[in-house]
């Protein structure tokens, strides 16, 4: 009977020991881990779909902004590209863009031209009077790279080398009254009346109703000591300002006509005469 009772004993230490797992707890665990491997790897699946379709994009953006100006051959386009970038600010982008242009045709001169602008713009003016001088080198009648110059040279008060370009321009657009009026500024600011007399005259030739070049003819015949004509250009400044309701020329033709009247000491009867068809 004892060997019967020892089996027994030990066979119940054994299950103490070392429980068998139940056919359960074994069924879930195994469940739970194949789950969690399947989300796993679901995950990484979908990582990578999102990796991949994030680099091709972001490829695709690298390539487009790339191939922009580089697929565009004609020189044409891409200066206008370059404009295009110029009006955002972007005055690298578009320096970039034209040296393109030029690295194929270096005497394509629209393209120095438009490099001339945007360096302007970017108040960089030693690069610019390069490149407009570059254009004009290449084309000796390109006038709008002509008239670049004279806006630099303008700015730094070079008059005599602003009417030089200007003169130039004239000689091809020779009924521009905008050509003629800035000619005759540059002859002001060098003191030379006569002259800027004479190319403000054409302005009001080729267009009667210019009331700023009628404005400037009162002064220079005020310099000239042509107090007739100064009172005849007050009389037309104060007909076409009523025209357009100008205040302002209104006013400075007031002025100029009282000091006229103190420099000459005429009656209003004598300004009237000397200031209305037929002038004496």
């Amino acid at each position: 009977m004892q060997p019967k009772t020892g089996k027994r004993n030990r066979r119940k230490r054994i299950n103490k020991i070392s429980p068998p797992d139940s056919s359960f707890i074994f069924g879930l665990k195994y469940v739970l881990g194949f789950k969690m491997i399947k989300v796993f790897q679901i995950d990484v699946f979908f990582l990578c779909l999102l990796l991949f379709i994030f680099g091709c994009s972001e490829h695709k953006k690298e390539e487009g902004g790339m191939s922009v100006s580089s697929q565009i051959k004609d020189p044409v386009e891409l200066t206008k590209l370059a404009v295009s970038k110029q009006l955002t600010g972007a005055y690298d982008e578009a320096i970039d863009i034209l040296d393109q242009v030029l690295e194929v045709n270096p005497l394509y001169a629209p393209a120095h031209y438009q490099k001339g602008l945007i360096y302007e713009e970017w108040d960089r003016r030693k690069e610019s009077l390069a490149s407009y001088n570059k254009a004009v080198e290449i084309n000796p009648t390109y006038n709008e790279a002509r008239l670049g110059l004279a806006s630099l040279y303008d700015k730094s008060v070079l008059n005599e080398l602003a009417l030089e370009q200007y003169l130039k321009v004239a000689e091809t657009r020779r009924d521009d009254p905008g050509i003629h009026f800035k000619i005759a500024l540059e002859y002001w600011y060098l003191q030379d009346i006569p002259k800027a007399a004479e190319h403000y005259i054409r302005v009001v030739e080729i267009n009667p109703e210019h009331l700023q070049a009628h404005l400037n003819l009162i002064s220079v015949y005020e310099s000239m000591k042509n107090w007739g004509k100064a009172l005849e250009e007050i009389v037309i400044v104060k007909r076409l300002s009523q025209k357009t309701n100008n205040q302002q020329a209104t006013s400075i033709a007031e002025n100029k006509l009282k000091f006229i009247k103190g420099r000459m000491n005429l009656t209003k009867k004598d300004i009237k005469r000397k200031s209305e068809p037929p002038f004496d």
